[in-house]
């Protein structure tokens, strides 16, 4: 006599699937941000590692040329910046041998240095709200997100009339045509380990717009090229506020956060010191600790500022 044999189902039913799908939602949920979390810790590291790269291409530029490379790193205020001089020692002669010092960084002969997207002049946890360059005012010119430390006082201010007489900087770097002109290892009577070098930028900025060319009105969110000496460029200041958070069409912006160090970390800014090491500074820290650790030679020397 032939046995019957009856065979199981072999698929899930709706709810069973439902389940599976739900459990798979939920640890997806949960492991969601320990994974953005882990990825902006190596984003972070990266932007760490870039740092440290520029505090040890300058302090190469120093060793040979016994003084810092200045903001504008020749004799005019439109040429290239502190990141052009330094291009040599980070790996980039061939760069370096391209760019044309007797024009500005806006000349379109410099554009096939100017417009090099350098990686380790653009911090990999910056938003990128936009496309640089995307508009005329660009001028072709690639983004960076960092700055050198001009010290406690905003250069701009000076900017307009370059027939008066030059301005003093306390920062660890200052322009050409400063009254400090020359600023070196001895210049730093504060000590290089209480002293920035070198600080973040960020697009961050949605309320400071383009003012004219073909986006014009449209959000900047910063001027940040690594070949432009401009300040809040590459020349940041402590006299801001540091490290702003700029709501879109809030009504509340202050132009002078374009030349403030900020970042898009979690926080606070990261910046390198004169003796290489890196740091980061959190967005509690008082002002007058930050203008200390931004002056080079006020003779306030910050014992322990913590981070």
């Amino acid at each position: 006599m032939q046995r019957l044999v009856v065979r199981g189902r072999s698929a899930f039913t709706l709810v069973e699937l439902l389940v599976v799908i739900a459990i798979i939602g939920i640890l997806v949920g949960l492991l969601l941000p320990a994974v953005q979390s882990a990825r902006e810790a190596a984003r972070r590291m990266q932007c760490q590692n870039n740092l440290k790269q520029m505090g040890l291409a300058i302090h190469n530029y120093h060793d040979t040329y016994r003084q810092f490379p200045w903001v504008n790193s020749n004799s005019t205020l439109s040429g290239g910046s502190a990141f052009v001089a330094i291009l040599p020692y980070m790996e980039l002669s061939n760069s370096f041998q391209l760019y044309d010092f007797t024009r500005t960084n806006r000349d379109p002969f410099n554009r096939q240095v100017v417009a090099q997207q350098i990686p380790f002049y653009y911090c990999p946890s910056d938003g990128r709200r936009r496309v640089v360059p995307s508009c005329s005012s660009d001028a072709g010119r690639a983004p960076g997100t960092y700055a050198v430390n001009v010290g406690t006082q905003d250069y701009n201010q000076y900017w307009a009339w370059l027939g008066a007489d030059r301005p003093s900087l306390n920062g660890m770097i200052v322009y050409s045509d400063t009254v400090d002109r020359k600023t070196k290892m001895a210049s730093v009577t504060d000590g290089t380990s209480n002293t920035f070098l070198v600080g973040e930028t960020a697009y961050n900025l949605p309320d400071y717009k383009f003012s004219s060319g073909d986006c014009q009105g449209q959000p900047r969110y910063s001027f940040t090229y690594w070949c432009n000496p401009f300040p809040g460029s590459t020349a940041c200041t402590t006299e801001y506020a540091f490290n702003p958070r700029d709501i879109a069409d809030d009504g509340v912006f202050d132009r002078g956060w374009v030349r403030s160090f900020r970042s898009d970390h979690v926080g606070g800014v990261q910046f390198v010191f004169g003796d290489g090491s890196v740091h980061f500074i959190t967005d509690s820290i008082d002002a007058e600790t930050l203008d200390r650790l931004a002056a080079r030679n006020d003779g306030r020397v910050v014992g322990d500022w913590g981070e």
